[in-house]
């Protein structure tokens, strides 16, 4: 069943596009270029996950997916962004998925450098709870305020479609992270890789883990996640390739979903373990989905046989690293991910043209390169792999 429905999401994936966005502070307020066979995003129902009282770090979809970018058409120019305000007086939103999050807690570090660095005002405005309609509604609330622009990281970029074109339509700056190649509404997607890629050194340190024999079983954290499925897509054809002695659990993927949830992560992998005793390694995807599986494992006694790969944070994940229950952390930094965003934000508003190669202002996001023909999508080469050797070099 899961294969059916991954099949209609990568479908519907590649159905989607990407595009530009807007500056209240633009003498005349920016109207979409016109295009031919443009057809309207309807916007993708989410249920959203509500915080846990002690969230171990933000789950985050990170990087460009190669088939969404076909297609992709540029809806806004942003030369009619430029600010005619004084730099003294623009105003820079953030926002996250959910700020009291770990993960999120050290993307609004990026931010305070930011500021530290240009003395640009720029500052987090977090939804109240993690969901979508919580992260529409504190976008309308920055449109209401007159912001100059808004850097997000979308739960569900389909969905926020139409706030974003509000934004646009009245000037303000819109620019993605995680975007996917899903919303058309914006002016800027950055990542710090291409999916693909990610989910393929996944791969090589899946087989690492493994020594080149075993049972894999992969996890997401929604199907609707478009970076989840697209990482652990470039796990499995990798595997495929690479590591005939390594099977996917039951030939298909992904095996199950944590609903982005500690909990949920926890249950699924139970149950999993209880039913496939054979499972040998776990390829997790949200960043929450470590310390989950981590807790079915030792409570089923099958540290030594189980290995976890996946997304994380090392401050979550350290003491699971050093005891080698997670082998490694495949992950890169929220922190410098917000600066990057904040960055690029006044490069449009100071009228800078934003060109292939242009420095964003932070290792890993200092050679930014175009991933698609509309020049809408820039990519790094911001990922991070963390194992027992260096865990202890990271704090975040």
């Amino acid at each position: 069943m899961l294969k059916k429905i991954v099949s209609l999401l990568v479908a519907t994936c590649m159905m989607f596009s990407l595009v530009a966005c807007g500056n209240e502070s633009a003498k005349d307020a920016p109207v979409p270029a016109e295009t031919e066979n443009v057809e309207d995003n309807a916007p993708v129902e989410e249920d959203g996950t509500s915080e846990e009282d002690e969230v171990p770090a933000e789950d985050t979809d990170e990087g460009v997916t190669e088939d969404n970018e076909a297609g992709t058409e540029r809806l806004w120019d942003p030369a009619d962004f430029v600010s005619d305000k004084d730099s003294s007086e623009w105003q820079i939103a953030l926002v996250p998925q959910y700020g009291p999050a770990s993960w999120w807690v050290r993307g609004n570090e990026g931010t305070l450098k930011f500021v530290e660095d240009t003395g640009i005002n720029a500052f987090e405005a977090s939804p109240a709870v993690q969901d979508v309609a919580s992260q529409i509604q504190t976008v309308e609330d920055l449109i209401a305020q007159g912001v100059d622009a808004i850097c997000i990281c979308p739960i569900d970029p389909a969905a926020m479609e139409t706030v974003f074109e509000d934004a646009l339509s009245q000037g303000i700056v819109v620019i993605t992270h995680e975007g996917n190649g899903i919303a058309k509404n914006v002016l800027y997607d950055i990542e710090a890789f291409v999916n693909e890629d990610f989910g393929a050194k996944m791969g090589e340190l899946v087989d690492e883990s493994l020594g080149g024999e075993g049972t894999c079983a992969t996890m997401v954290g929604q199907l609707t996640k478009a970076s989840h499925m697209a990482w652990v897509e470039g796990t499995v054809n990798y595997l495929n390739a690479n590591c005939p002695n390594i099977k996917l659990l039951n030939d298909e993927w992904p095996n199950g979903t944590s609903d982005d949830t500690y909990e949920g992560a926890y249950n699924t992998a139970k149950e999993l373990l209880t039913k496939y005793p054979e499972i040998t390694c776990f390829r997790t995807s949200s960043s929450l989905e470590p310390t989950g599986v981590a807790k079915a494992i030792e409570e089923l006694g099958v540290e030594e046989q189980v290995s976890i790969i996946g997304v994380g944070t090392p401050n979550d994940l350290r003491e699971l690293v050093k005891s080698g229950t997670v082998s490694y952390i495949c992950t890169w930094d929220p922190a410098a991910a917000c600066y990057a965003m904040e960055t690029l934000a006044v490069k449009v508003l100071s009228g800078e043209e934003v060109t292939d190669g242009v420095n964003l202002g932070i290792e890993g996001w200092d050679e930014m390169h175009f991933y698609d023909d509309e020049q809408l999508v820039l990519t790094g080469s911001g990922w991070l792999i963390i194992d027992e050797s260096n865990v202890d070099e990271y704090d975040f």
